[in-house]
């Protein structure tokens, strides 16, 4: 028997990167995956893969830019156990705060923290009306280390991080227990966008990590993994980091 045996997960943000390997390692746990993102045909490829495996995954594409679309996944999805608010906007475009264009701003907000909120929202009450369940956010170190061209990313997630604090708070008597992953530099394509120019992740990771590398999806995915079992029982309103170090202090490269 898988760790999630019996449990059904929904995953955002679900197509590629982190919430692809979340997915794949929740249904190789037991679990019923759901898995939603606005890629329908990225999602088919996650669901032959979990398929090939022997796993279990519905795919729910799904648009979480408004709180309607995310209504909309949360009512396609049913029943859930476990939810994992992965999915996450940053814009490509690199400017400081005093030039941050409103519609960027409230795109950014709505994904990355409106929705998890409506997702929260629609899903807990039945978690808590069962006395159990799990809600993992995906933040970003970027709340402790924001970098001035993305104000308003590092802004929705600090946001997302008191939420999970302040519902765990509220949710803990009832059996939902609801915690933060705070990611570094983790190996992932979105990365692509983001990187200086000139620079590979290989690169990157072994300037800002003290481990000499960037995290890879795999290492994620166990801690979501440990975070959503009975293991993590007593684990609630906290916000672990998976950086290679990179936050623990000043680091200089050797």
């Amino acid at each position: 028997m898988g760790e999630l045996s019996g449990k059904r997960a929904l995953v955002t943000g679900a197509s590629r990167g982190v919430g692809f390997g979340i997915a794949k390692a929740f249904a190789a746990a037991g679990a019923e995956v759901v898995a939603t993102a606005r890629n329908a045909a990225a999602l088919e490829n996650l669901q032959r893969e979990i398929a090939a495996a022997g796993g279990r995954v519905a795919i729910v594409p799904g648009d979480l830019s408004t709180r309607e679309g995310a209504r909309e996944v949360a009512r396609r999805s049913g029943e859930i156990d476990v939810l994992v608010n992965n999915a996450a906007l940053v814009t490509g475009a690199q400017h400081s705060l005093l030039a941050e264009d409103d519609a960027a701003w409230d795109l950014e907000f709505a994904v990355n923290l409106t929705a998890p909120v409506t997702l929260i929202q629609a899903l807990v009450p039945g978690m808590a009306q069962r006395g159990a369940g799990v809600v993992i956010n995906i933040s970003s170190i970027a709340v402790q280390r924001p970098n001035p061209m993305h104000a308003a990313y590092a802004a929705s997630k600090a946001a997302l991080e008191t939420i999970t604090r302040a519902a765990a708070i509220d949710l803990a008597p009832r059996g939902v227990r609801l915690n933060a992953v705070a990611l570094g530099m983790t190996a992932t394509e979105a990365w692509d966008d983001l990187l200086p120019k000139g620079f590979t992740l290989e690169e990157m990771g072994r300037r800002v990590a003290p481990i000499g590398r960037a995290t890879t999806v795999a290492e994620v995915a166990a801690l979501c993994l440990y975070l959503a079992g009975d293991a993590a029982a007593a684990i609630t309103g906290t916000v672990l980091t998976i950086d290679g170090g990179a936050t623990a202090g000043v680091y200089t490269p050797g």
